[in-house]
């Protein structure tokens, strides 16, 4: 008889039984509950519990966090012709115990591991009919207590125990996130009924051998213990089979069968399928992601079928090099041989409410990232191990994955019981997440070796242990153990050896957070790291989002709501001190003007730190930014806000992470100096003027000497009349175009015009030297420099935009419906008009516009698409402050 799964969705309710604080009429209340779910969405329905991303909400539900809850239904546990009955948890949040009408069958301290416990009736033979279940969720902070008083103090940034339980610490609220503290079973709970042997682990690992996709399915069997014994008294032998179906490199089917016998003595196997000819994944912008269909059977010899596990998985080679180099040690992400370049973003959990986020959500968030020219996700180490659905659907889109284990910014107790739990949570998830050929890398922890170190943690720790052992030996070997085929990083920042400071530059991975928290963006371009995985500027939400999520009236900078809204430390005042030395001090009563400036300069600073670093290929191979997308309408470093609005750094994001980077830059000889630990600073080494790029014989970059030009040393990001040079970033197999490099006065006058050449015969960076005439601005309060290259365009301001004579835009409009059911918006230029932003959430609450911040030359046009807005929309759409542009703003 083949395995049967019954999920339990249906006919649950929630009790509130212990804690304070809650509102008259709630303890000892009797509600329905949605499961998988957490009892914050079924308070809410219930009208329990006020929206807590909604307003100030916030501070009022964190009574919920501190309460104990009910989950009951009726559960039939008749095993109906089957050995065994099984209760099988998918996901609980997080401290539970599970009951049969009053029999406890199992407990829990973990939100980031599955459990499976036996359902038969414990007092002697199989449970028939139907029982009560029971799963009693305990607040998090009362076991939390617990541990922390065994452990002692672990330092972090928050005033949350979220260090000692396994749970994600981002419910605790971060410097992006609010406070809402989870319970409930947020994965699906299921009744499981099976005889003679199930399939108590599949882990599929991948790899290409000369063409030939290999895999091993490491496999291991649970036996019931019940099945009638053979004529020795033994069990009887299972077989296993593993099939693979899909097309060749050639288009025509394939499909490989494998099996192996296993005797009553074994519980475990491999099983190795080969694929002749085959399809490999890639990422996407590198090759199309072949997907192939994988059965696994488990049989008796007879061929009756106890167990199946289906699914779909990708062959491809991955190495991550590290190896030392002329610099330091790089972080070069390889796939099937090919050295990718890396354009990543974070990815937080997407909801505070995780179990709200369903496939339809994660779909639409990845698709966006892919439409913005993504190819990597980084899940950090905050959230959770992603579900299922969002790897499926990553494999899908072609977008490699980063995935954190979750230990985030702090220290953690070594002991038991987080100990245990650590190991049991790390092999489930390696092993479940094993399939996807998405996955490419593990890392230990977020920010963790970094922030012992320069937060000096050791004073307030002594000897006792914080974390490190977890990643420098245990998370390693459970990796190495379950799933060799993946490379482990033990942090990030992460300089490859403990003798090293955690965030140098020149060494493997590097977190860039001086530049916002204390420099301006500028300093981006202060040093090359080898690899930037996290940097980022905040900006606000939408307009709607944020006019949807506060009932302030009206909308302030300086507003409760507004500031609410707003969880970093400092953060308005970080947003003040970035747009004032490039626009000027914001009336803080204009909110129009600030909300679009805060827009411009969250894009001009990402751009900033993009182009620097991209157009120093290979010395830099990536940058992932932080951060994708956003878990409550908050001010944040998010491109994607929490209504799935687009911010204006989105559509920016879509231009720098093309596959060509067309950019304007000084003409610099940096040395940037990196503070360590005992003030012991060290220059590293300068960028050489032409980066090489790629490596061995494919490197080509081309550096063309233009008569009457110069290099002369500035410092990074230095304004005024110093030169400047066009570079170009190319990841495709060649180039040839030409740039179009204008200086222009703001009135649309043309000083002076050139047109070079660009040639590229591989992958690689072009860096294009300018005369004078172009590359040196003789008034920069009154000049701009405009390079363009096919569609692409790159604008230099000399001076900062507050210094500029901003002369008013002038433009024409015109209109007419879209083909997809949408409005097309014309804007025509009559003079310089300086990024033009429209904002059609502003008019109606489903409007979208494919297009961020736009800068026109006298007599070009632009063309917006718009969607969710009517052509009774127009008129509005085409006000203040539905359309704004810099001049406008700064009032020039």
């Amino acid at each position: 008889m083949t395995l049967e799964r019954e999920e339990l969705r249906d006919d649950w309710t929630v009790t509130m039984v212990g804690g304070t604080g809650a509102p008259d009429g709630v303890a000892g209340r009797t509600i329905p509950a949605t499961v998988p779910g957490q009892v914050h969405t079924d308070l809410e329905r219930e009208g329990l519990l006020a929206d807590p991303t909604f307003d100030r909400n916030e501070d009022a539900g964190k009574w919920v966090g501190r309460a104990d809850w009910s989950y009951r239904r009726t559960v039939d546990v008749d095993p109906k012709g089957f050995e065994r009955v099984d209760l099988v948890c998918d996901g609980l949040d997080t401290v539970a115990e599970l009951s049969l009408d009053g029999v406890v069958v199992g407990t829990t301290r973990n939100m980031h591991r599955r459990y499976r416990f036996d359902a038969r009736d414990q007092t002697g033979g199989v449970g028939r009919g139907s029982k009560t279940l029971e799963v009693l969720f305990e607040s998090p902070y009362r076991e939390a207590g617990r541990v922390a008083a065994k452990a002692g103090s672990m330092p972090g940034p928050y005033d949350e125990p979220f260090p000692y339980i396994r749970k994600m610490a981002s419910n605790f609220g971060w410097d992006w996130g609010l406070t809402a503290v989870t319970s409930g079973p947020w994965r699906p709970i299921a009744i499981e009924r099976w005889s003679t042997a199930r399939l108590r682990e599949v882990r599929p690992l991948v790899d290409v051998e000369a063409g030939e996709g290999v895999l091993d399915a490491h496999l291991t069997v649970e036996r019931s213990g019940l099945n009638d014994l053979d004529q020795d008294g033994e069990d009887d032998d299972l077989v296993l089979v593993v099939t693979v179906s899909g097309e060749t490199a050639e288009g025509t089917a394939t499909r490989q069968r494998s099996r192996a016998q296993l005797t009553p003595k074994d519980d475990e196997t491999v099983v190795t399928v080969r694929v002749p000819d085959v399809q490999r994944w890639w990422p996407r912008g590198y090759g199309q992601q072949a997907l192939y269909d994988v059965v696994v059977e488990l049989q008796t010899v007879d061929g009756e079928v106890l167990d199946r596990s289906t699914f779909r998985t990708g062959f491809r080679s991955t190495r991550i090099d590290t190896a030392s180099d002329d610099v330091g040690k790089p972080f070069n992400v390889h796939v099937n041989g090919t050295l990718i370049d890396v354009r990543g973003v974070n990815w937080i959990p997407d909801d505070v409410i995780v179990s709200r986020v369903d496939r339809l959500r994660v779909e639409g968030r990845l698709r966006a990232a892919v439409d913005l020219n993504v190819n990597l996700v980084r899940v950090w180490g905050g959230g959770v191990y992603e579900s299922n659905d969002f790897f499926e659907v990553c494999d899908e889109l072609g977008l490699l994955v980063w995935q954190d284990f979750p230990f985030a910014c702090a220290a953690y107790p070594e002991g038991e019981p987080i100990r245990s739990e650590v190991i049991a949570e790390a092999r489930d998830n390696v092993a479940r997440l094993s399939r996807h050929p998405s996955l490419v890398v593990w890392n230990g922890n977020n920010e963790n070796i970094w922030l012992h170190g320069v937060d000096n943690w050791g004073d307030e720790l002594g000897d006792r242990g914080w974390g490190l052992d977890y990643y420098l030996d245990l998370l390693p070997t459970i990796v190495d153990a379950v799933d060799p085929s993946r490379f482990y990083t033990v942090a990030s920042p992460w300089s490859g050896d403990e003798s090293l400071f955690a965030n140098d530059v020149d060494h493997e991975t590097h977190h860039s957070w001086d530049v916002w928290n204390r420099l301006p963006d500028t300093a981006y371009r202060a040093s090359v790291p080898r690899f930037v995985s996290e940097f980022g500027w905040q900006a606000p939400p939408a307009w709607r989002t944020l006019r949807d999520a506060v009932r302030d009236a009206p909308l302030a900078v300086d507003s409760p709501g507004v500031v609410h809204h707003q969880k970093a430390a400092d953060g308005m005042g970080k947003l003040a001190r970035g747009i004032a030395p490039r626009f000027g001090s914001v009336d803080p009563t204009s909110f129009d003007a600030w909300h679009y400036l805060t827009q411009l300069q969250q894009a001009r600073a990402i751009a900033t730190g993009v182009e620097h670093w991209r157009t120093h290929w290979p010395r830099n191979t990536g940058v992932v930014v932080w951060q994708l997308n956003d878990l409550w309408p908050v001010s944040s470093w998010s491109a994607i806000d929490s209504a799935g609005r687009l911010k204006p750094l989105a559509h920016e994001l879509r231009r720098l992470y093309d596959d060509v980077l067309l950019t304007i830059r000084p003409v610099t000889s940096f040395s940037a100096s990196v503070n360590r630990p005992g003030g012991a600073d060290r220059p590293a080494s300068p960028a050489s003027e032409n980066e090489t790029a790629g490596s061995g014989d494919l490197a080509d970059t081309l550096s063309l000497e233009v008569p009457g030009a110069e290099s002369l040393g500035v410092s990074p990001g230095a304004f005024g009349n110093a030169p400047i040079e066009v570079a170009v970033r190319s990841t495709r197999p060649g180039l040839d175009s030409v740039v179009r490099v204008r200086r222009i006065t703001l009135s649309g006058s043309v000083l002076a015009e050139v047109t070079l050449p660009v040639h590229l015969s591989a992958a690689g960076v072009a860096v294009v030297s300018l005369p004078e005439s172009v590359g040196v601005v003789d008034d920069p309060a009154n000049e701009l420099v405009v390079a363009d290259m096919d569609w692409r365009r790159a604008v230099w301001t000399p001076a900062p935009d507050k210094d500029m004579r901003w002369q008013p835009a002038q433009y024409r409009t015109s209109f007419a419906p879209a083909g997809d059911g949408g409005v097309e918006l014309v804007v025509e230029a009559e003079s310089l008009v300086r990024d033009l932003l429209l904002q059609p959430d502003r008019v109606s609450p489903e409007g979208t516009v494919d297009r961020g911040f736009m800068t026109l030359l006298p007599g070009e046009r632009v063309s917006f698409r718009l969607h969710g807005v009517t052509e009774a929309d127009v008129a509005e759409l085409l006000e203040a402050p539905a359309l704004l542009t810099l001049d406008r703003v700064l009032g020039h």
